[in-house]
């Protein structure tokens, strides 16, 4: 993981460049520092919450709105190759945050972000993979102190996680009326950070992020007695499912052990205390 710098200085008078490193290995670097950034959604509500100017956002393609419902009171300019640069440009950010996953800018397609780059550079933040929560929320506070934030966000001890070793968890999203996609808890780092505590998660089959399973399979590869399901607008809503008769034999669905779970919360020791007490008051 690369180093930050934050090389805002007065020297002789002159105000010095700014600059950060990001997690593609790439070198950001600005005349002074930024003041106006546009976000993904996730990164957006990240750093607004620990006291970032944020002037808009984009979405996930993923999302069937795009990313409207993250609750943010800001302008959202699309997502994908649906992005309005109009008003990206007239929004005048001079920094783009976004998180990636391998290596991409996320939210945005690739033709897209090569535009939405000639208005600001883009800054990455990696959060999957081999990451631990704890070292993706600092990143966030390097990234929001560095852009001049006093960031209020204490540490809290995220290893008191609930740790019954007999409760089988499973974390899952709706992908389709055939398909349910598996979390992998290695992936994803709220859920990595609950397995290291001990958490039981039912064994998925994928290095990725998503184990896909035919619903009908569901509850013999994956007999919870808990399920954390996906809250955003792209999963399957309670209508649907209801419909799905694999959705009901799920032990933890048929105990009314079902928790909403957000792959994509606020990166801030508050919002990762909110989730491990709420799953552990359940």
């Amino acid at each position: 993981m690369m180093g930050t710098a934050d090389r805002l200085e007065e020297r002789d008078g002159a105000r010095m460049a700014w600059s950060f490193d990001d997690d593609r290995e790439q070198h950001i670097e600005t005349e002074s520092r930024p003041t106006r950034v546009l976000a993904y959604a996730q990164a957006a509500q990240t750093l607004a919450s620990l006291g970032v100017p944020v002037v808009g956002y984009f979405g996930s393609q993923h999302h069937a709105d795009s990313g409207a419902s993250v609750g943010l009171d800001l302008p959202l300019v699309g997502s994908g190759d649906d992005v309005d640069e109009d008003l990206v440009k007239s929004l005048d950010p001079d920094l783009v945050v976004t998180v990636t996953y391998g290596g991409e800018v996320y939210g945005l397609s690739a033709a897209v972000a090569d535009r939405v780059a000639e208005v600001a550079p883009i800054l990455a933040i990696g959060i999957a993979g081999d990451r631990t929560l704890e070292s993706v929320i600092e990143r966030f506070h390097a990234l929001a102190t560095a852009l001049g934030a006093d960031v209020q966000d204490p540490a809290t001890d995220l290893a008191s996680a609930p740790t019954d070793p007999s409760v089988r968890v499973v974390a899952l999203s709706g992908g389709t009326d055939t398909d349910a996609y598996v979390a992998n808890p290695a992936y994803w780092p709220s859920l990595r950070m609950l397995a290291d505590a001990g958490v039981h998660f039912t064994p998925t089959t994928t290095a990725g992020g998503w184990e896909v399973v035919k619903w009908d399979e569901l509850a013999a590869k994956h007999p919870a007695d808990l399920v954390l399901y996906d809250e955003r607008p792209n999963s399957l809503g309670a209508d649907r499912l209801a419909t799905i008769p694999g959705w009901s034999e799920v032990p933890g669905v048929q105990a009314g052990n079902v928790l909403p779970w957000n792959p994509e919360p606020p990166l801030t020791y508050a919002a990762a205390d909110s989730f491990v007490n709420g799953l552990a008051q359940r």
